[in-house]
């Protein structure tokens, strides 16, 4: 899980502290709302934003969803592509952000590197028509695309093998790295692939993450053999 409901009470205050515009709507053992809005002053080269923006803010307690933001006001453009229906905010892939928790990532940080910068994305994407500092695609491709930046992969395939890997085989560094090089396994991706045996916890979101690929993998060949 994310938050237990102690860790969770520390870090919303933490978070409340820093973001004295928010407000707490609604708490329960499974969920905290909070409300109001956030002053984003960051730049990117030249262009310099400092603008209000109202949020609610969605803490799940005792699980292992995410916390999420909903676009209060409905500023963001329908037409925006990380922007879902129902006006949450499409802020990384979920594998990017659950790690991050996992490697003691707290809710402030979360604000300031995700939220934050999901605004500030967003304003340059509309006036400059491209994204200061790159962008994921949605669904697996996504997902790859997060792993092959954990593995330094040079390529989406190689990523996949490099996951096939830690999935079906123990660790053995003599093997041949199956990112394609042709070198043993730990001269190559091994110590990058050790985190994944060494972490029960960091192994599962890979398995996970895995078994959706493959599925949606599976779904697109059948989509195109209609």
């Amino acid at each position: 899980m994310i938050f237990t409901e102690k860790s969770a009470n520390c870090q919303i205050n933490s978070l409340l502290c820093e973001y004295p515009n928010l407000k707490l709507v609604d708490s329960n053992s499974k969920l905290v709302h909070l409300k109001g809005s956030i002053l984003v002053n960051r730049h990117f080269n030249k262009f310099i934003l400092c603008k209000n923006y109202n949020i609610d803010v969605f803490i799940p307690i005792e699980s292992y969803k995410l916390p999420y933001v909903v676009d209060s006001d409905k500023y963001i453009s329908r037409n925006y592509h990380h922007y879902y229906s129902n006006g949450e905010l499409c802020l990384a892939t979920d594998t990017q952000i659950m790690i991050r928790f996992l490697n003691g990532f707290d809710l402030v940080q979360w604000m300031k590197e995700y939220v934050e910068i999901y605004f500030l994305s967003y304003e340059y994407f509309q006036r400059f028509g491209e994204f200061p500092f790159g962008e994921r695609q949605h669904g697996c491709i996504g997902i790859l695309e997060t792993y092959q930046d954990l593995f330094f992969a040079k390529d989406l395939v190689a990523t996949f093998n490099l996951m096939k890997y830690i999935v079906h085989n123990s660790y053995r560094g003599h093997h041949i790295c199956p990112c394609g090089s042709d070198k043993r396994l730990r001269k190559c991706h091994g110590e990058v692939l050790l985190e994944f045996y060494k972490n029960e916890k960091l192994r599962a979101i890979l398995l996970q993450d895995f078994d959706n690929i493959v599925e949606e993998l599976k779904n697109d060949k059948k989509r195109r053999n209609i």
